[in-house]
Formats: C-alpha cells, sequence, structure tokens
C-alpha cells in the first residue's frame, strides 16, 4: 500500500475519514454516458444475516453439532471449522452458509496479504456449515445469477478490494459498515462479456468442488484399510489420556506417544515400513531464514506463508529475492510441505500437509513449512496418507516444544506407513492427480474472469 491525497467532489458527513474514500470508486460514482453501474444494494437480496451477531460458542462432538466457519476457514482450500451446537446460535437460519453466496472477510488489517475486505463464492465446501460473525454474506436472488457472480469478480479486482475497504471503520482491528457497502457501485458491461464471466466463475466453483470430491476419494483408498479404521478409532476424538509404551523411548516428552493413543504403536506393529523409506536421502529439511523485504512486480518473487499455502486463493506476498540459490527458496513439483511450526487447536495448520503441484511451483516459501521429498511416484499416495485425519496426528505427534511447536526429523522418520498394493496405489494417484489438475483449472478460470473484469474498469474514466 503506498501514500496518496485526492479530491472528492461531495463527501458524505457520516464517514468523514480519508479511508472511507477511493479514487477509483469515486469514478465511478460520477461517471456518465455509456458508463453505468449499479448499487450494490439493488442487487442483492439480503446483507450480512449473521455479520456482528454475538453469542457464546458451546462446542460439542460432531454428531450432535453443526461447522462454525470462521473467517479463514471459508477461505481454506479444506475448511476445518469448529463444531458448535446449533442452538447456540441466535439466528442460525439466517447464519447458515447459501450456495452462491459471497462471503467477505469483514474484521481485520489493511496489510496486502491479509483477508480483510476479500470475498469468495460459497461452494460445496462451505455450504454445509455456519458463518462467524465476522463474515458478512451477500445472498443474490436467484442464487447463481449473472449479476451475482459479475459481482464476485467485481470484488475480487483490485479496485473491488479497495471498495470494500474503503466501507472500513475501526482502529486496532476495523470491521466493515454495512450501510457503506451497500452504497459500492458494481460497474456493468454488455450481456456478452457478463456471460463470459458468469461462465468462467461457474467453471471456478465446479472445479474447486471436484477438487475435494478427488481428494476425498484418494483418502477413502487408505482410510478403507481395516489398521486405518482402528487408529481413527483410537485418536479421532481430542480428549485427556494415558497410554502404556512399550517401546524404545525416544522422547522424554508424554505427548509424543501419548497424543494419538495407542494407534501410533498399532501401527508401528502392523506395518513394517516407514516414512523414512518413502522419501530421498536428506529430503527432511525446513526452509532458510531470510528477511522479508516488500517490492513490486516485476521486482522480486511471490512469497508463500503457511497460511497462503492452505487458502483456496493463496494470497502470495511479493518480496525482494533474498540472494542466495533458488533451490533453498524454491521446491520441485512433488514436494510435500508440512505446517511445521504452531499450536495445536483443531483448526491450526500444523501438522497438515500439501503437496505442490501446478503453480505452487513457482511460488517461494516461508522457512516454517517443512520439505518432504519423496521418492519418485510415492508423492500422490504419500501425500494422501499424511493428510488424513490419522496422518496428520501422527505428524503432530512428533512436535516439540511449548507454544510454538517444531517437529523432530528423526521421530518423523520413524512414523508407520500403510503397505498398499499396486492397484491402491494407482487409484490414489489418479484421484490425487484429477483433484490437483481441477484445483489450476479453478484458479485459472477465476483468474480469467478478474481479467476480463479488469479490462471493462481500464475504460472507465481516470
Amino acid at each position: 500500500m503506498t501514500a496518496e491525497a485526492f479530491l472528492v467532489a461531495s463527501p458524505n458527513t457520516f464517514a468523514l475519514r480519508a479511508l472511507n474514500y477511493a479514487p477509483g470508486i469515486d469514478r465511478f460514482r460520477t461517471s456518465r454516458g455509456h458508463h453505468r453501474s449499479n448499487r450494490l444494494g439493488d442487487l442483492i437480496s439480503e446483507l450480512g444475516g449473521s455479520f456482528g451477531t454475538v453469542f457464546t460458542r458451546i462446542d460439542c462432538e460432531a454428531a450432535y453439532g453443526v461447522p462454525l466457519y470462521a473467517q479463514v476457514d471459508t477461505f481454506s482450500a479444506e475448511p476445518e471449522g469448529r463444531t458448535i451446537r446449533r442452538d447456540a446460535m441466535p439466528r442460525p437460519d439466517r447464519q447458515a452458509v447459501q450456495p452462491w453466496q459471497i462471503l467477505i472477510a469483514a474484521a481485520g488489517q489493511m496489510a496486502e496479504g491479509n483477508l480483510f475486505g476479500r470475498s469468495i463464492i460459497a461452494d460445496s465446501r462451505l455450504t454445509s456449515g455456519y458463518c462467524g460473525p465476522d463474515t458478512l454474506a451477500l445472498t443474490f436472488d436467484p442464487p447463481g445469477s449473472e449479476h451475482n457472480l459479475w459481482t464476485y469478480a467485481f470484488l475480487n479486482t483490485n479496485v473491488g478490494l479497495r471498495a470494500i475497504r474503503a466501507c472500513a471503520y475501526g482502529t486496532s482491528i476495523p470491521r466493515l459498515r454495512p450501510d457503506l457497502i451497500m452504497e459500492i457501485p458494481i460497474p456493468q458491461a454488455d450481456e456478452q462479456t457478463r456471460k463470459r464471466v458468469a461462465t468462467l466463475v461457474r467453471r471456478a466453483v465446479e472445479q474447486r468442488e471436484l477438487y475435494g470430491r478427488e481428494l476425498r476419494a484418494s483418502r477413502a483408498v487408505i482410510e478403507s484399510l481395516p489398521e486405518m479404521q482402528a487408529a481413527h478409532a483410537l485418536c479421532a476424538e481430542r480428549k485427556p489420556r494415558a497410554t502404556i509404551w512399550e517401546g524404545e523411548l525416544r522422547s522424554l516428552c508424554a505427548w509424543n506417544v501419548a497424543s494419538v493413543g495407542a494407534a501410533l504403536g498399532d501401527l508401528q506393529r502392523a506395518w513394517g515400513r516407514r516414512l523414512a523409506d518413502a522419501i530421498v536421502d536428506d529430503g527432511i529439511f525446513y526452509g532458510p531464514r531470510f528477511a522479508r523485504i516488500s517490492c513490486s512486480p516485476p521486482h522480486g518473487v511471490d512469497f508463500m506463508s503457511q497460511r497462503d499455502l492452505f487458502l483456496v486463493r493463496p494470497l502470495p506476498r511479493r518480496i525482494a529475492h533474498p540472494g542466495f540459490d533458488d533451490t533453498k527458496l524454491f521446491v520441485p513439483e512433488d514436494t510435500l510441505m508440512i505446517g511445521a511450526q504452531g499450536t495445536l487447536g483443531e483448526g491450526e495448520i500444523f501438522g497438515r500437509t500439501a503437496l505442490i503441484r501446478g503453480q505452487l511451483s513457482h511460488m517461494a516459501y516461508t522457512q516454517h513449512l517443512l520439505r518432504v521429498l519423496p521418492q519418485p511416484r510415492m508423492a500422490a499416495s504419500l501425500y494422501a496418507y499424511l493428510s488424513t485425519l490419522v496422518g496428520m496426528r501422527l505428524l503432530r505427534s512428533t512436535g516439540v516444544g511449548t507454544k510454538l511447536l517444531s517437529m523432530r526429523e528423526d521421530l518423523l522418520r520413524e512414523l508407520p506407513l500403510p503397505d498398499l498394493t499396486d492397484e491402491q496405489t494407482a487409484t490414489v494417484t489418479r484421484h490425487v492427480d484429477a483433484a490437483h489438475s481441477a484445483r489450476d483449472a479453478a484458479t485459472e478460470a477465476e483468474a480469467r474472469a478478474i481479467s476480463i473484469v479488469e479490462e471493462v474498469l481500464s475504460a472507465w474514466p481516470a
């Protein structure tokens, strides 16, 4: 973000702050002739049914509750949410996520890489859950209409993001003002252009949903193994537990053996293979530490934090190249990246695994992500296994430290690995390949839709 000064023709007396104005938005309000725009409030049927609703979250087991999605969950490739009692919400019907709603991160801070003001469209990742009070939901009638999808693409342009952030109030943690949101002008285009954008956004949604289905199918092959089913029953529920450990004591931290119940010992006895058998020599390491100095394209490289990697639409930060060899900054395709520094909350990134494919292989990554380099043709099956709930629990069992845990490489290498048949491995690989192809297709379709809107915006008066 850069400092700027500009004149406003007619400021609103109820919003006398420079933050509430943006030159790009003001020009829409004052445009004439063939440059047309609609007031956002005239396009939607409901604004923010759950926004600002304060209530006590009463946690419960999944069988008795519903997932509540925080802001970061709505933008996650695989949202976890927090399971709470539905009757804890004062207006649950209005907080339920509806297909094709535009969900806006409505509380946060203004830095370029932050979620505040950004929008995501509700697909099947989210429609079984409920919005938290910091998410502003825009509902259209009918859902999925051209106006719905065109508005979504516009709000994801740079001008659209600035328009939303211009509706903020507050100091340390700004929030959005619904009355100002309703006044955002949505630029219009000819029918053919709107249809092109709507088609691309629908394709992005379809491909993201396919991504989720294919990932679940890949994990189902491994989760159907009898040993995995028994391990799931032992470690799925989070509760205090004690375990009698009969093996070699590799750590004096009870967490490293008791956190997964008896599952670790059972799997080590059932399976002869270990994680070390599936990775190359010296194939587990952290990235280097370096100063992150912001810059603008074409200079620098796109840099991903732990959070960015697990978003459905990553928000890399542009930084100056730190100057050392690229092999320490970037990673090859089929590398597994594990969130390896963090805390143990159920929705936290620590212990979660991502597979680097396609566009993700062109990014630089934080040192907090643990790099795991699999043996040839083993990346897909290893990723599917480690990204199951049991796999995540096993990875977390290698954590050491106090507030911010890290992972011990020797404990990682000794984690048990399932014995898959060639047919099972081929099935898992097919699903993982299809999932990541769908994810790239979704990213490309959405980016193209946004670029078309930006081409339209370039014709507006400066």
